[in-house]
């Protein structure tokens, strides 16, 4: 006994420092504005004795890491029976407790159950399933909860997983967001992040909440369109400026190997959402706004930051980077381009996030196979030369029911 409570101490060592530690990206801390992040906070309490479903899915999740990176069949069988009494151990705690007495704990359960199903996928509806309900229990959570930071850690984590499951299932969760980070988070300077994946989060609906309609059926109304594309311009120029205001390079190409590096790792991360924006707001264009073509590679944007984010390994915080990959493997008009987000995601499957590259590829594929993803329908692939995509080539785009700004605001 002794012998297997020392082992999963080594394990859960091991997991922590090799891939948890990397929920929290370089640089994110100067936008968040924590000032504890969740790995630093997580050990004291998954151990101080308050909530055993926290302290089993820990113990899960970190022995599904060790058993995947090291091809041990055994050990992964342990994780899922340690899964499995983490699950009954936490739908105890959630019937037990008042609605007003959700806890960081308790949000800190359902956030570790879900890296376990983006690991070791159990069920095709569990990732999202853990994911919206950490949502709505730091929709629940007080003030007094925070901790210095860690929910408003946990809430970004959350938020970039949301826009992603939405993506490839089609099940949202509206959750007030303003109230959240106001009155719960307590900020009082939102951070440009948050600002971001709104109105990415609501071009995310506009994308998969789709109805059949005609060729003349306009996708977003064009003063929608034109108000928030100007918000997301005017928010890229403001982290750009504020960078500038420090002395600070957002981005830099090597004159030597061509590769483009980045600030710190929560630089490259925002950037490639904001190109996700601007891809998006490209494929749902009104058909005047689309006469008028931005000319920037969006897709290259997003696979430069996939590479240097790879290449400096850095765990969980990587699956951040799903929506982002998921749309270039889907729209890019560029064949090659489509094939290194793919490989990405076959990557992951072959490793410690297997589960959440399940959920891309099935989509992708069955994309791929002219099945609709949501439905009826489907779409013919277009081989088309970049510069042809940019000047008006043929390009596919999805029908939208037309979405009006009063919608839009709403969500915000």
């Amino acid at each position: 006994m002794v012998a297997q409570i020392n082992q999963r101490a080594l394990i859960t060592q091991a997991f922590y420092g090799n891939f948890l530690i990397y929920f929290t990206s370089d640089g994110e801390g100067r936008d968040l504005q924590n000032r504890t992040t969740w790995m630093h906070s997580l050990p004291q309490l998954s151990s101080d004795g308050s909530n055993t479903a926290l302290e089993l899915a820990v113990q899960a999740t970190a022995a599904a890491y060790c058993g995947i990176e090291s091809s041990n069949a055994a050990l992964v069988q342990d994780a899922c029976a340690l899964y499995g009494q983490a699950l009954q151990a936490h739908a105890r705690v959630l019937r037990s407790q008042a609605r007003e007495a959700v806890t960081v704990h308790m949000v800190s359960t359902s956030v570790m159950l879900s890296l376990f199903e983006a690991m070791q996928a159990t069920t095709a509806d569990a990732y999202r399933a853990h994911i919206h309900g950490a949502a709505k229990m730091i929709e629940a959570t007080s003030a007094g909860q925070c901790l210095g930071g860690v929910m408003c850690q946990l809430f970004f984590h959350v938020r970039t997983q949301m826009a992603f499951v939405y993506l490839t299932t089609q099940k949202g969760l509206r959750i007030p967001v303003r109230k959240i980070l106001v009155e719960t988070l307590e900020y009082r300077r939102l951070p440009t992040f948050q600002k971001l994946i709104s109105h990415i989060a609501t071009l995310a609906e506009i994308y998969v909440n789709f109805k059949s309609g005609g060729d003349g059926e306009q996708l977003i109304d064009l003063g929608v369109y034109a108000h928030v594309k100007a918000e997301v311009e005017a928010l890229c120029l403001e982290y750009a400026q504020t960078a500038e205001s420090r002395s600070e390079t957002l981005t830099l190409v090597s004159a030597t190997t061509g590769q483009r590096s980045y600030r710190d790792a929560f630089t490259a991360l925002c950037i490639a959402y904001f190109a996700s924006a601007r891809i998006l707001f490209a494929l749902l264009a009104p058909r005047v706004a689309a006469s008028y073509p931005d000319l920037t590679d969006y897709f290259a944007s997003i696979l430069d930051v996939a590479a240097y984010l790879r290449s400096h390994k850095i765990g969980c915080a990587y699956m951040r980077m799903a929506t982002p990959l998921f749309l270039v493997a889907l729209h890019s008009p560029r064949g090659g381009q489509r094939g290194r987000a793919v490989g990405v995601f076959e990557e992951w499957r072959g490793g410690c996030m297997a589960g959440i590259s399940a959920l891309a590829l099935e989509r992708i594929y069955s994309w791929r196979k002219g099945e609709d993803m949501f439905g009826e329908g489907g779409y013919e692939e277009v081989e088309v030369e970049e510069e042809d995509w940019f000047k008006g080539g043929k390009r596919v785009r999805v029908p939208l029911k037309r979405f009006y700004f009063e919608d839009w605001v709403a969500q915000m």
